[in-house]
């Protein structure tokens, strides 16, 4: 996937695999990005993040709370995006390694669309769709 350098609008919280099968495919509708839900990376590890997300063709973006040795190695991982809330001279060396790594950092965790872990249900799979749907 070719690096984007700017994260699409639309960002969709994951928990796991079980809502990849109702995600559309990229280029298919309104661009998204994905993101763990909320303490999941942090939890999982980036190796889990990749392996979950490289075959969606979307960017990822890695959340890894407030641990910036967990960002950093995320970025020397190849990740293209990721978020840490650290501050300070910690905060300054990960922004200066995204650089090296050709990655961004993101000091906050964007606004997503979180359905919940499953079983989905009709409502649920629709609010996923109207989140997607083209602005006109």
């Amino acid at each position: 996937m070719k690096p984007e350098e700017t994260l699409p609008h639309k960002i969709i919280a994951l928990y796991d695999d079980s809502l990849l099968a109702h995600l559309p495919r990229p280029g298919s509708g309104t661009p998204y990005a994905v993101i763990p839900a909320q303490g999941i990376g942090r939890i999982m590890g980036f190796p889990w993040w990749q392996a979950l997300t490289a075959p969606l063709g979307v960017p990822a973006v890695f959340d890894a709370d407030d641990a910036p040795a967990l960002a950093a190695s995320a970025l020397r991982g190849g990740a293209q995006w990721v978020v840490c809330t650290q501050s300070g001279p910690t905060l300054e060396t990960l922004i200066a390694l995204a650089e090296i790594c050709n990655g961004h950092v993101l000091t906050s965790r964007p606004c997503t669309l979180t359905l919940g872990r499953p079983p989905y249900n009709a409502y649920r799979i629709g609010q996923l769709s109207q989140y997607l749907a083209r602005e006109n």
